[in-house]
């Protein structure tokens, strides 16, 4: 968008927000891989992002679900889902259950269709949520989905969208697999870095002292809750990273060069994986031998 300005934007659709031409931290997390996948940008949608979506309106947007999402009937339980002989079938494949699936897509053309198992998924993870008192008292009296358009100090025109904001405090709210390890999550998708990232735009707007929280949730009952803010020490990691990634993207833009992965000299085992065979092996020492 030519004419997208700095600035706070409320209201605005998921549609439109992505469509926006203006660096975002989703955007960084591709450079970090290489600046090739900077440049290529991101593939399709995965089925654990649209879940993750969906969750997201079912929180923080509950009044928005009807508008945006409509489940599929499960037609293969439908009393006129017949065979072509004219024998009652429960399959999912017959011509009556596409024929019905079809006439329902046309119908809700406007909507994301999800199952009835994802919506389910959405309503024990809301309720999850909800019975969390720290997670309850943090998604209180705020605004939801603030989408926030900057001009960073290194000159680029960046975006983000803020989950959850309230005086004080902005949230953001992750489904995840294991919200017991939720640390390993943060360094492997750089959360660390994306609330960073978001605390930058909101001082650019003129928004300050405001600390990021972050609520994790599992996608699977009993649907466990962690809720936490993000510490100091981990956002300024995150600040560096977004500098000297920040710096790269400027440097790529000026060079027009996005090259790929660089090769490393040897393959080596991971460092976690080498400290724990080299506990094993025994060494010398002054005529005493010990383990390393």
């Amino acid at each position: 968008m030519a004419t997208l300005k700095p600035g706070i934007y409320e209201g605005v659709e998921p549609e439109e927000y992505y469509s926006w031409d203006a660096v975002s931290n989703s955007r960084l997390s591709l450079l970090k891989r290489s600046p090739a996948h900077y440049r290529h940008g991101f593939t399709e949608q995965t089925d654990a992002m649209r879940l993750g979506t969906l969750v997201h309106t079912g929180v923080l947007e509950p009044l928005a679900i009807a508008q945006r999402y409509v489940f599929m009937p499960n037609y293969a339980n439908h009393p006129d889902n017949v065979t072509g002989t004219g024998a009652r079938s429960f399959a999912s494949t017959t011509t009556f259950v596409k024929k019905m699936e079809e006439q329902f897509r046309q119908l809700h053309f406007d909507k994301q269709i999800v199952t009835k198992s994802e919506y389910d998924l959405m309503i024990g993870m809301a309720n999850a949520l909800a019975a969390c008192q720290p997670a309850k008292q943090l998604l209180r009296d705020g605004k939801s989905e603030l989408s926030l358009v900057w001009e960073d100090s290194c000159g680029l025109l960046c975006k983000c969208r803020i989950d959850w904001i309230k005086p004080g405090i902005f949230a953001d709210l992750k489904t995840c697999q294991d919200a017991s390890r939720f640390e390993k999550s943060i360094a492997d998708y750089g959360y660390h870095r994306q609330m960073a990232f978001y605390q930058r735009g909101l001082q650019a707007v003129g928004i300050e002292d405001v600390h990021p929280w972050m609520l994790a949730v599992d996608k699977t009952a009993p649907f466990g809750v962690r809720c936490a803010p993000m510490a100091e020490e981990a956002l300024a990691v995150g600040r560096r990273e977004i500098d000297e990634l920040l710096s790269l993207l400027i440097d790529c833009q000026a060079s027009d060069s996005w090259p790929g992965y660089e090769s490393p000299r040897q393959w080596m085992l991971p460092e976690w994986y080498m400290a724990n065979a080299l506990g094993d092996v025994e060494l010398t020492f002054g005529g005493e031998a010990f383990s390393v």
